[in-house]
């Protein structure tokens, strides 16, 4: 079984359960306020952005060819933040989680990785349902849930590459690492997401 089946499997429950936090079923039932909608970014922003300073400088993105700097997210959630009227100041003063995954290794930011890449696709799914009942739009207010527009795909496969390459040259405890970070990160981004 390679990397990614042992990811969908170990996670699956986890991300099942990610789905039902308040804000992702008012997204889905077009209920959630443009207030629940900044409250849910705050809650991505205050998860990602602790998490992303610890893991943009590992120079294994480099040795693997990978860009990591195009694939961040806190930025994103900023600019969703101001078009939505929150001023620098607020955006800083916004609660950060601090029980984070444990990203000390470049595994254990890869599973943390597969968790924020793979929401990517997810992205396509909750940008459809706003175009019914919220004025979310992918250039101005919704670049994160647009992360990557049309180059979703290319990009979930860049990073599957990437996957299978750290995992073929790491081995079982490499897979096992990842796994376990992938899956400490929806659970913990959900207890987050929740409070």
């Amino acid at each position: 079984m390679n990397v990614l089946n042992q990811l969908r499997e170990h996670t699956a429950t986890f991300h099942k359960q990610i789905e039902q936090n308040p804000y992702a079923k008012g997204i889905m039932d077009q209920s959630l306020t443009m207030d629940g909608y900044q409250a849910y970014l705050a809650k991505f922003y205050g998860f990602v952005e602790p998490i992303e300073r610890k893991i943009a400088s590992r120079p294994e993105w480099e040795a693997n060819d990978f860009r990591f700097t195009e694939r961040t997210k806190a930025d994103l959630i900023a600019s969703d933040l101001r078009q939505l009227g929150l001023s620098e100041a607020d955006i800083e003063a916004l609660p950060r989680c601090e029980e984070l995954p444990d990203v000390a290794d470049f595994e254990g930011a890869l599973g943390y990785m597969y968790v924020l890449e793979g929401s990517t696709l997810g992205g396509q799914v909750i940008m459809r349902q706003f175009a019914k009942f919220l004025p979310v739009h992918p250039d101005t207010n919704g670049r994160y849930f647009n992360s990557y527009g049309e180059d979703v795909r290319a990009r979930w496969g860049e990073f599957r590459g990437l996957l299978e390459s750290v995992t073929e040259r790491g081995g079982a405890s490499s897979e096992a690492r990842i796994v376990q970070t992938a899956t400490d990160t929806f659970r913990l981004l959900d207890r987050w997401i929740q409070q």
